[in-house]
Order: C-alpha cells, then structure tokens, then sequence
C-alpha cells in the first residue's frame, strides 16, 4: 500500500508551494484532477472515510477518521485494520460485514454501529455506508466506506422517545382523569359549538356526549333558558377578552336541582388567539345543602324547630327599621310555661323535651300566618306579631292559652301545662328590640305573680319596668345582705292548745335593709328563690335557729321541758340544695341541740313538687330525728298519698280556714276533718293564724293540739319571746279575753 505522499499530495506544512502564474494557468489533467479531489475529501470532509483492502486493512483514510480512531495521521492509519483502534465485538463485525460486501459485490447502507472504541466509557454510535472497491478493471480489490458519528442524534432520539413516551403517558393518564372526573368538563369553539363533552357532562345533563358534540346550547334547548343565556354570556366574554371568568349557577338539571361553580379557561393558539373555551364546572349542591342547613340551625332552635333568640332579634330589629311599628303595629308575646320544671324533675328531661316540642306544634297552629315564633330558652317562647293592634294581640294570648289547655301526652302520662303572658307593643320608630324583649318579660313576671290557675296574658305598663328594675336591685342587695349579716330572726309562739304553755316558736326570717328599713319575707324571698339565693339564705337560717335554741336549751331551769323550734324549708332548697341534709345536721350537731327540737314545714305544693331526691332527703332527715311539718295543709296540691309517701309528724292547717271557722259551715268541716285524720294517722295538729277567742275555743273543742297566731303573739325578738317564756309561757287568762278582743 502507498501513502498519500506516494501521489503527490500534501497536506499542512508539506503542502506544495504555490506555482507561478502560468503553471495555474495550466490545464489539469484527468489525473491530476483525480488526485486534487481525493486530496480534499480525504483532508476537509467532516464524516469519516477509508479505504481497505481484502484483509480490512486501511489503504486510505480521511483525517476525520484519524481524528476519531486517536491516530496521529492518516499515514499512521495505513496497514492497520479496526482491531487496531475498536472493541473485539465491533472488529468481528466489521470484519463479517466487510466480507460480505466484497463476495457480494452490493454495498449496506446506514447501519449503525454503537460502542466502537475500547479506550473511551463514552456512548458513540456511528452511521456506515459501504461499498466495495473496484480496479479499472471491475474487480473488487477491497471495500470502501463513509461512517458519520451520529451520537448527539441517537441521544437526542431516545430523549424525544422518552419525551414522546412521557407525554403519552401523561396524556393517558390525564385522559382517564378527565373521563372519570365527577367534574363535567366541555369545550366550545368559536361558534360556541360543544367539541367536547366527558362523561360527567353527558351524566349531570342526561344528554349524550354524541348529541352535545357540534351543536350549540341554545340548538339543543335541554337546559333552562336564563342558565343557557348566562352561560353564553361567560363563554363570549372569554372569547372576545381572553381572560379566564368564573360563575355561580343555580339550575335544574335533568330534573335534579344542582349548584355548579364554573370556570372558564381560554385556550390560545400560537398566535395568541382564542381558539376554544374550557369549562369546567364544580356540582357543589350537597356542599350548599350542607351550608344551608348549617345556616338554618344556626337561627333555629334544634329541639322544636322554631326560630332561636339570633333570628327573633333578628326579625323584630327588621320591622323595626322597616316601620312596622309605625305602620300597623308591632307586637312581642313573652310566654313562658308555669311549672316546667316539676316536669324535668318527677318525669326526666326526655319528658321535658317532648312536651317543649308539643308546645311548640301548638304555639305554631295558635298564631296567625306570618307570625314568628321563636323559643328564646329553656321554657321561654316568644311570638312576634307585625301590623296588628291591642286587641287582636290579646287574641293571639287567649288562644296560645287555649291551645295549651288540652292535656299533652309525654312519657305516657297525660300533663296540664299552663303559660303566663306577657305583652309589649312597640311605640312607632322609636321602638327598641332589647326593650320590647325586656318589657314584655317583665309584663309575663306580673303575670305570674298574679297566681292565676288558668294561664293568663298582661300588656306591659311603665309601671312594670319600674317594678323590674327593683327586683334587679333587690337582688343585688339580697347578695349584699348575706355579706353584710343583714339579716335577723323574729320568733312566734306555739302554744299548746290545753293548758296555754308556749312550747316553742316558728323561726322567721327578717332583712334589715339598711335603707328600707325592717322587711318581712313576702319583700324578698320570691326574688331569692328565683336567683337561688334561698339556699345560703336557708342555711343560715338553720343555723342561726340551732345557735339560739342552744341559747334556750343552756337558759332553762332544771327539769324544764325543751323548746321547738320549727323552720321552713322551700321547693327550692329542696330540689336544688344537694348538700341540705348534711348542712342541717352539722348545724344541729355544731349547737348542740336535739334533733327532735327542730320541726322542719314545708308546703303541700313543695311536697308535690318535689322530686325523687327530694322526698329521699326528707326521708333522711326524719331518719336522723327531725320533726317534719305539713304546712298550709288543705290550699295545695292536698293528698292522700302525700302523707303515705312523706315521713310528716304534724299538720298545719293554713290561716285561711281558722278564719272562717266559726262562720264558714264548709271551713268548720275542713278543720274538723284535717284533726281526725292527722290524730288517726298519728300525727299532731297546729293552728296558726288564730286571731279570736272565738276560733281558740273551738279548736279547743275540736281537739287541736298547738296553736300560733296574733291572739297570743305575733313574731318577736328574741328578747322579746325569752320575756313571754318568763312569764310562765302561757295564753292570756280567760278572764283578759275582752280586753284582749278590743285591742286589736
């Protein structure tokens, strides 16, 4: 084999010196010609070209081909084969493919070749092309190729293959997100013209996808015109702005009532302009269902369904401002139901519940139409009545009160429920809500201390809220009065019926108000049961009675038989003063005194009342040898089964039939009746409101065991009692009766 030298061609520093002017003037000839192209292919061309002979051992070579393979020249080239330069798996194959060519004679095109050289860890691929070489002759001498490194190529393909294959599996996935999102998703050309629906669409509709394709809103006229009007109207405005919007459609949708939430996105093309919308709607209908009824409870009440103290004051701050007062009146009904809780206590709070339910189906059926009626806490409702006047306002009370005079059924008993009534009309625009509530809350409470037993209704007078605003601050005096020790003890003798003696004496309460004055009970204790301050107010009532009977007891002469002394206990200390038993025994055991010195009265009405605890602390109380007292015996709730039920030493028989004793036929037979029942059950009999001779004498008669009342003393000081007893604890003398009858 020659060298490239061995024609005559050079290249770099050994190139041929330029000729003078007329050597280039020359004509070439064919083999110089020849020779200049080799030249240049072989020394400029960027792929890689060689030539072999039979055994593949390079005759030629292109500098590229040098440059690839690491060779120093061309000329290094010559008379090495591809074991020279390439991995054993690229040279057999070489070799193979190269033997092929020259025993076919037909040339292989673009085959790639990967991995060629063992020196380097980089990727190469190289594209061949080659051929046989032929002589002038035709014969085939070698072979001859042109390979072209096609790295970056086949890099760049398998990127864009895994570009392509990502893509593919984005847009799959992407597919089947939008097929099975809940979310229906369409698209509208410019024409505004569906060209695509996914299932959710064709699901919330009822139309299908094929119907929905290539036709407009308004052709298929399916859906409620001002929804498709709106609709359009979103999807021009993206149109026509390129900017993305979003709506809120209320809408009947196959029939189904629906709430969507619906974007609109523009889709451009490259050069800027709206091709296409995409909506993509969000059926939030259950998520409004839920905000609604969410909303709904927060203005109704949960237990009877009726609008909550937010919504009443809501409502009546509404026709306030909107003149309702001024235009055709405006009325606030404060009802509250009488004796509630006696349900609560003796049936459970499931009773309590069902019978607040029942009420309210009633007070509903009561009204007229458009009144509100709202329950305003525990037992407490109120009715708002707009455009009406006095008297149809006091018609609207009188029939709630009818309405509640039928028995409601609870917890399988029949139950009579009562309410008092309270009424404030609004006075023009100057009404006020808090007033109005506050008014006719106060005209309720006048009715209730009315007493009426057939549920009743009062309009609020000026005079009312006065009265209010003194229990406000007769309460916080009542609380200042347990700090300061404002309150005193008066005593009224009992006297045994047959020989006069004073055997002991009912404690009864005083405040020493210290701008009023002296106050009796009837001023305060009302106020104190309702704020519950009857029960520190009780026990220091008892204590206060103990520490002065212990006085007494260490005052008596030897021999001398003890005093009683009887206080009275309240519904209230009864049902809510769980501690009662405890703190009336440490205050009997603290003093020192006995048990059966102290007779505890408590009412008819508060025995009836009471609940299960409470019996079950009066029974525990006559346990430890405490006298229990039947008080206002036969003005109650009176029963038979109470004195079974209720561990009762003695009865009292209420002042109201001592009064008519010697007058009443009906009274006489009463008190004739109540002393043989107490003597057969054991029990004795006390009088206490005797004011004449008249009613001493036959009570006398009658058998009667004690008496108190004005007769022989009303409520004294303790000085005042220790003086009577002193003086021989006896009525006054027969022969002193005139006297005694015209001094009072």
């Amino acid at each position: 084999m020659t060298s490239t030298s061995e024609h005559g061609a050079k290249s770099g520093s050994d190139a041929v010196p330029a000729a003078p002017d007329e050597e280039r003037d020359r004509p070439l000839t064919e083999a110089e010609l020849d020779r200049i192209c080799l030249h240049n292919l072989l020394s400029a061309c960027a792929d890689m070209i060689y030539f072999k002979d039979r055994d593949s051992r390079f005759i030629r070579a292109s500098r590229s081909a040098a440059a690839f393979t690491g060779a120093t020249s061309p000329e290094d080239m010559l008379g090495k084969s591809v074991r020279d330069y390439f991995t054993p798996e690229h040279v057999a194959a070489a070799f193979a493919t190269e033997q092929e060519i020259m025993r076919s004679g037909e040339a292989v095109n673009d085959i790639e070749e990967p991995h060629l050289r063992a020196h380097t860890s980089e990727e190469e691929t190289l594209s061949a092309s080659k051929q046989p070489l032929r002589d002038f002759d035709g014969r085939i001498i070698g072979t001859f190729g042109i390979s072209r490194d096609i790295t970056a190529r086949k890099i760049a393909e398998r990127e864009l293959r895994a570009r392509t294959a990502e893509l593919d599996r984005v847009g799959k996935e992407l597919k089947t997100l939008i097929d099975t999102s809940p979310d229906p998703m369409t698209r509208f050309d410019r024409n505004l013209r569906c060209t695509y629906a996914n299932p959710a669409t064709e699901a919330i509709t009822g139309t299908p996808q094929r119907e929905l394709l290539g036709h407009t809103m308004i052709e298929l006229g399916r859906e409620p015109e001002e929804f498709v009007r709106s609709f359009d109207e979103a999807l021009c405005h993206v149109l026509a702005t390129g900017q993305g919007t979003e709506r809120e459609f209320s809408v009947v949708l196959a029939g189904v009532y629906r709430y969507l939430h619906t974007r609109f996105v523009p889709e451009v093309d490259q050069s800027g302009e709206v091709r296409s919308v995409l909506a993509v709607s969000r059926d939030l209908t259950e998520r409004r269902r839920i905000e609604e009824a969410l909303a709904e409870q927060a203005v109704r009440d949960p237990l009877t369904g009726l609008a909550n103290r937010t919504l009443l004051v809501s409502r009546i701050r509404q026709a306030i401002e909107l003149g309702a007062a001024g235009r055709g009146g405006l009325a606030v009904l404060f009802l509250d139901l009488d004796r509630f809780k006696l349900i609560n206590d003796s049936l459970g709070h499931a009773a309590g519940d069902e019978l607040l339910a029942a009420v309210a189906d009633r007070l509903r059926e009561a009204v007229r139409r458009g009144d509100l009626v709202a329950r305003f806490g525990g037992d407490e409702f109120v009715v708002l009545c707009e455009d009406v006047e006095r008297g149809e306002a006091a018609e609207i009370a009188e029939r709630i009160n009818r309405c509640l005079v039928r028995p409601f059924s609870c917890a399988g008993k029949a139950i009579h429920v009562r309410s008092s009534i309270g009424i404030a009309m609004a006075e023009g625009a100057a009404a006020d809500v808090d007033a109005l509530l506050r008014d006719a809350d106060a005209a309720m409470y006048q009715v209730k201390a009315a007493g009426g037993v057939t549920g009743g209704y009062r309009f609020f007078e000026p005079a009312a809220h006065e009265q209010a605003v003194q229990r406000i601050d007769l309460e916080h005096d009542l609380r200042l009065a347990l700090e300061r020790e404002e309150f005193r003890l008066a005593y009224q003798p009992v006297l045994d019926l047959v020989d006069g003696r004073i055997i002991g004496a009912e404690a009864l309460i005083r405040w020493q108000h210290p701008q009023r004055g002296l106050l009796p009970p009837a001023e305060f204790i009302g106020v104190a049961e309702e704020n519950h301050l009857i029960i520190p107010i009780g026990r220091w009532v008892v204590d206060e009675a103990c520490r002065q009977l212990a006085v007494w007891n260490a005052e008596l002469p030897v021999g001398a038989e003890p005093l009683t002394l009887a206080v009275n206990l309240s519904n209230r200390q009864l049902s809510h003063d769980p501690a009662l038993v405890a703190e009336i025994t440490k205050a009997i055991s603290q003093h020192g005194v006995s048990p059966e010195q102290i007779c505890l009265e408590v009412t008819e009405t508060a025995v009836h009342e009471a609940s299960g605890t409470a019996r079950s602390a009066l029974a525990d109380l006559s346990q430890a040898g405490i006298q229990i007292a039947l008080d206002d015996y036969g003005t109650g709730y009176s029963s038979l089964g109470h004195l079974r039920d209720i561990p009762v030493n003695a009865l009292k028989i209420d002042r109201v039939f001592i009064e008519g004793l010697t007058r009443q036929r009906g009274d006489d037979a009463i008190v004739v009746a109540v002393i043989t029942l107490a003597h057969a059950l054991g029990m004795h009999v006390i009088a206490e409101g005797v004011e004449s001779w008249q009613q001493h004498d036959r009570l006398r008669e009658l058998g009667c065991d004690f008496v108190q009342g004005h007769l022989f003393a009303q409520p004294v000081s303790v000085a005042q009692f220790e003086s009577l007893v002193r003086g021989g604890g006896r009525a006054a003398a027969p022969d002193a009766r005139q006297g005694s009858e015209s001094g009072r």
